[in-house]
């Protein structure tokens, strides 16, 4: 009973701290007061084929218009994460989904908001996992919902769309499933889309600029099985799916999966591509959009994809168990393994180290793994600096941000979520003049891209 009642209190203290200091805390207006529901004609006017073909529906609007929520202009470059009440045995100390703003130099927490959902009448909150931002930086994309991983019509997810100055929510937009993560990209013409999806709710894309209507979408017929995440390849010009069973007993079983290259033009399925896991988790890109790495959680390895011959050329294990978050470092030579524990114990705590020099050559194996403390860690992000060269691990079971030296493959800070709440991915994003300038998303869990991505590519040319 001691450790239970410093655990809540430390987590009390922790709240009360961060609301004091930064402006964090739980909103005492309903938000029902401040959201209206969508009328028939704002429904129709954003609604679009693709979104009808989606199955997602405008459900609230709002005026997101207010005051600044922290100073741009003496924090330029950011990292936004998401905070929720956690799951699967390991709770925080919030009940309401939200968000934290991190200073991605000094990491001091600049701001943090939470939605009182349970104003709409929820009986509970599903936990945000990750957020995702616009690439101008100007909007947050949040999934939540209530219910649980399988919640399907009244129950079904949200994703909230959030103004990234005052934190304020413009729009509500309903999902077929249950909402699951969010990312960016821009096209080869450079415009600007935002990828959305969940548990029974396949792809659907937005366009930031045009009122966050939908542009582009897959549905499960389309892609011929049901798929967990979904990743834009650095040039923008496809998107590769990783194909999950639904029925963990099947995972159990069964021993591979698809991943699916998908053409962001005509939204077809342009290939299907079996790898050796029943589990693939997450992908990542060579910066010359030749490879795609792919996480397979059931058996714990890396998948190296030729994106040109459109086969798997390699395969080595990953340095984890349960292998999540897989991202590269600058030098695009060796990949991190976030070990999260996934289709295994869900506590996991290791970085493991992959060397994709060496995966082609037969008997290869992970150079090393490092412990973290992060509890269920899973997505990392890289930071947009590769003078830092840090990689930040999110922590939905310990509630912190685990920043992780690339250099010297160890834990060099700590930050603890300002309200105690769990967390699963964000971005890094730079505001050049503050608000009156140009945003820009340097980093996701989908990797560097703009501004960022062009320095590395540069880099590695020399």
């Amino acid at each position: 009973m001691n450790i239970i009642r410093t655990f809540i209190s430390r987590h009390f203290i922790a709240f009360v701290a961060a609301s004091f200091f930064t402006g964090a805390l739980f909103p005492l207006d309903s938000l029902a007061a401040k959201l209206k529901l969508a009328t028939q004609k704002q429904q129709a006017e954003w609604s679009t084929p693709w979104s009808e073909k989606a199955g997602v529906t405008l459900e609230y609007v709002a005026d997101s218009e207010g005051v600044d929520a922290w100073d741009a202009s003496k924090h330029p470059l950011v990292f936004m994460a998401s905070e929720g009440p956690g799951y699967g045995g390991l709770l925080s100390g919030v009940s309401l989904p939200g968000l934290s703003i991190y200073d991605a130099d000094t990491h001091e927490v600049l701001a943090s908001q939470s939605y009182d959902v349970l104003s709409w009448g929820w009986k509970n909150v599903f936990e945000p996992h990750g957020l995702g931002t616009s690439p101008d930086g100007q909007w947050i994309y949040l999934p939540t919902g209530e219910g649980s991983f399988s919640s399907t019509g009244e129950h079904a997810g949200r994703y909230l769309i959030i103004n990234a100055r005052t934190l304020n929510i413009e729009k509500v937009i309903k999902v077929s499933g249950q909402a699951h993560h969010a990312s960016s990209y821009r096209t080869p013409s450079d415009e600007q889309r935002v990828i959305l999806y969940g548990w029974t709710q396949p792809l659907f894309v937005l366009d930031p600029e045009n009122d966050h209507k939908v542009i582009g979408a897959t549905t499960y017929q389309d892609q011929g099985t049901e798929a967990y995440t979904y990743f834009a390849s650095p040039n923008g010009d496809q998107i590769i799916a990783t194909g999950r069973y639904r029925s963990f007993e099947m995972r159990k079983h069964l021993k591979d999966n698809p991943v699916m290259l998908i053409d962001p033009k005509t939204w077809k399925v342009k290939h299907w591509i079996s790898v050796e896991d029943s589990a693939p988790t997450m992908a990542a890109f060579s910066s010359d959009n030749k490879y795609a790495y792919v996480s397979g959680a059931r058996n714990s390895v890396v998948i190296k994809v030729d994106l040109e011959k459109n086969k798997v050329v390699a395969e080595q294990r990953a340095g984890v168990d349960g292998p999540y978050g897989l991202h590269l470092g600058w030098d695009d030579r060796f990949l991190y393994t976030v070990g999260k524990g996934e289709e295994s114990h869900n506590r996991g705590k290791m970085v493991g180290l992959v060397d994709s020099d060496t995966m082609d050559v037969q008997g290869a194996r992970a150079m090393n793994q490092f412990y973290t403390g992060c509890i269920r860690g899973d997505h990392g992000t890289l930071h947009p600096d590769p003078d830092v060269n840090e990689m930040w691990i999110t922590c939905n079971a310990s509630f912190e941000v685990v920043v992780f030296d690339l250099d010297q493959k160890e834990v060099s800070a700590r930050i603890s979520t300002p309200n105690g709440g769990s967390t699963h991915s964000g971005a890094f994003v730079r505001y050049n003049k503050g608000w009156r300038g140009v945003g820009e998303t340097l980093s996701d869990q989908n990797g560097l891209q703009g501004s960022a991505l062009t320095l590395k590519r540069e880099l590695l040319k020399n």
